[in-house]
């Protein structure tokens, strides 16, 4: 109608949070059945858009199909084609055995390249492509219901009928308009409707122009013919009104019958096959639902004539179907797509809706089967599921409650540096005793201990400076670390926590994690995923500190009775993730505890093998003795030695110094400094 767009009102308009809104979704749409059974929906990949298509009734994934490196789609649509394995060819032996196989079902998608491929569920795999005819992007294709003949459009404003089982062009012919986006056939197959700003009622016969009907502003986005074919619904783009035309070919009228309005602007809308309903999803994640959408709204005496012919054109839903969160009422769960479906006698009407990831399906009746009636505004509570796999995040919040325990000034003890010392009976002093010390802060304990590294370092000048400033700098993160940690856990000191967290050295944590007690393994645990899971943005962050604990106490967390109750939102969330790409990251995982437990045995071997070199004592010693009036050697010299001692092979090795005694060596040398000097 070209009416102004309107935003909702907040007061009344319950609000879409980025959480819930569906976004990432290119094309969806249910199939053509009467019960709807599949459900395709296009999503971006990594680099490639991804058809991936949803079994409705069990909510599980069919098909999965990712395109080519430089393929696009730009229109999805259902169809049926001729199932049998002489698809595309044209050998006249197998043309009588073709008319008589079954159909399959097919995905019809067009390509940004001008090409449009046919995805069969049955084969799981493109079984017909057809090219060469169209030079621009695909904007809508539409099969027939034998699946022997297809029709094209594409912004080379070109209309085309295809051979399918020949995969080549019947006809084409120049669009009667500019921009032309939307081609839908009736149900007699003898109308074709084209829309571009305006819409065009073409006889496939003479393929000449029947009716044309102007009046929506924009583009149009969607239109759909009713089960007899007499009256067309369309919708235009940033447009919250949907016009109902006359089809009818036995008179001229081209003016809207009525127009049917939303909240928010039309993304989608479906004709019932039992009754003359029309559905329409809105960009809120609504759905609205008029009964006999081509009657008009009876004329009520008071107002001016004005409003009284607005009244009359125009219609709002005669119910309106909304999904809000269990959690916050506040919180709507957008509906992605809907249809009409056979279910309660035609009267009821699937819906996909939540997650681009994972959707969840429901049918939903609009009609009261006691008394007949059209029921009014329907809201559903469901529980919520977002992009990010969390389903449920009060589980957690539960099972953090069971495991924490409050906070007890009067049984806290803090440890530091010190007491983990052995001190010797001289070494103890009355200052090892501070009966203040629980008066202290966490800074002023972390400063303590520092000083105490600083006077242990400092009494021990064998050391060179360099082996102490890495000592003191390993000792002090390691243990201050896990000190804090636990300090942190007991008190429930959330910013402490944060701090240590913000630890991303993976040496460092795992050293942390490897003197973490276990008893507070489960509540580190607990507290990692809870953060993970109100901000997953935080994922890498946090996965690197619960990689370690998972990795390192393995062998604790088997012997924990109610672990899988405990993590089970991790695990679903971890397991969602993994059925992306199950073999790689399976394998990657297997792989890292693998290496973890390799890097852990021969942590300990060479900690042995420390221990018994530090204990061993050389077989022999060599000491050269120069004389105090030798002459230094130059730096020729001096590298050349270097070199003959790095390179010593083992025929030296073997030679020793045992043949030449002291005495020969210095004599060689004093006989060389005389012929020097002469």
């Amino acid at each position: 109608m070209g009416k102004p767009t309107f935003a909702p009102n907040p007061e009344t308009s319950a609000s879409i949070t980025s959480a819930s809104s569906a976004s990432g979704i290119l094309l969806s749409g249910f199939d053509n059945s009467a019960a709807a059974e599949h459900f395709a929906l296009i999503t971006h990949g990594l680099d490639r858009h991804r058809l991936r298509i949803f079994n409705v009734r069990s909510g599980t994934v069919n098909n999965d199909y990712t395109a080519d490196d430089k393929e696009r789609f730009t229109c999805l649509s259902w169809g049926n084609i001729r199932a049998d394995g002489g698809l595309g060819q044209v050998d006249n032996r197998v043309r009588k055995r073709k008319a008589s196989s079954t159909l399959t079902k097919v995905v019809v998608m067009g390509t940004q390249s001008g090409t449009i491929i046919m995805f069969s569920l049955g084969h799981g795999d493109i079984v017909k492509r057809l090219a060469n005819v169209h030079t621009q992007p695909i904007t809508d294709f539409v099969l027939n219901k034998a699946g022997t003949k297809g029709y094209s459009i594409a912004e080379d404003n070109y209309i085309v009928e295809w051979n399918i089982e020949e995969g080549q062009e019947i006809r084409k012919w120049k669009a009667d308009a500019k921009n032309v986006r939307r081609l839908r056939l009736s149900h007699c197959e003898t109308k074709l409707a084209t829309a571009g700003h305006t819409i065009s009622l073409w006889n496939l016969g003479d393929r000449k122009v029947i009716k044309k009907y102007t009046g929506h502003a924009s583009a149009v986005m969607g239109l759909v013919f009713s089960q007899q074919d007499d009256i067309l619904v369309s919708f235009a783009e940033d447009d919250r009104y949907i016009n109902v035309w006359d089809a009818q070919t036995n008179n001229t009228n081209t003016n809207s019958i009525t127009a049917l309005t939303l909240e928010d602007n039309t993304q989608h809308i479906h004709f019932s096959s039992v009754e003359p309903s029309v559905l329409a999803v809105s960009e809120d994640g609504t759905c609205g639902v008029w009964q006999n959408a081509a009657s008009t709204l009876s004329i009520r005496n008071g107002p001016p004539r004005r409003k009284i012919m607005r009244g009359a054109m125009t219609r709002s839903a005669d119910t309106n179907i909304s999904v809000t969160a269990s959690q916050d009422d506040e919180t709507r769960i957008p509906i992605i797509s809907a249809r009409f479906v056979s279910d309660y006698n035609g009267r009821s009407i699937m819906i996909a809706r939540g997650s681009s990831i994972k959707p969840m399906f429901e049918v939903v009746p609009y009609i009261n089967e006691e008394s007949g009636a059209i029921l009014e505004n329907i809201n559903l509570s469901r529980q919520l599921i977002t992009n990010y796999l969390i389903e449920d995040s009060s589980l957690a919040a539960s099972n953090l409650k069971k495991t924490s325990k409050s906070y007890d000034e009067s049984k806290v003890k803090v440890v530091g540096n010190t007491d983990f010392t052995i001190h010797t009976s001289a070494s103890l002093t009355d200052n090892d005793v501070r009966p203040n010390a629980a008066d202290l802060t966490i800074e002023e304990k972390l400063e303590a201990m520092e000083l105490a590294e600083q006077n242990d370092e400092s009494n021990s000048p064998d050391l060179s400076k360099k082996k102490k400033t890495k000592g003191k700098s390993a000792t002090v993160t390691t243990q201050s670390l896990q000190t804090a940690l636990v300090q942190a856990l007991h008190s429930k000191d959330s910013a402490l926590l944060e701090g240590c967290l913000r630890q991303r050295n993976p040496e460092v944590i795992a050293a942390t994690v490897r003197r973490f007690p276990t008893a507070y393994v489960i509540p580190l645990l607990l507290q990692l995923i809870d953060k993970f899971q109100e901000k997953p943005v935080r994922a890498q962050e946090i996965m690197d500190w619960i990689r370690p604990v998972l990795q390192i106490h393995t062998a604790y967390l088997m012997t924990v009775p109610d672990l899988v109750k405990k993590l089970s939102n991790f695990y679903q969330a971890m397991d969602t993730r993994v059925s992306v790409l199950p073999k790689l990251l399976t394998l990657n995982g297997r792989l890292d505890i693998v290496t973890t437990q390799i890097d852990s045995r021969a942590h300990k071997l060479g900690s042995l093998n420390q221990h018994t070199v530090k204990d061993e004592k050389p077989r022999s010693v060599y000491v050269e003795q120069v004389s105090d009036d030798e002459a230094e050697p130059s730096d020729d010299e001096e590298d050349g030695d270097s070199m003959d001692v790095d390179g010593e092979d083992e025929d030296t090795t073997d030679l020793g110094y045992s043949d030449i005694s002291d005495d020969d060596g210095l004599e060689m040398d004093s006989d060389d400094e005389d012929s020097d000097m002469e």
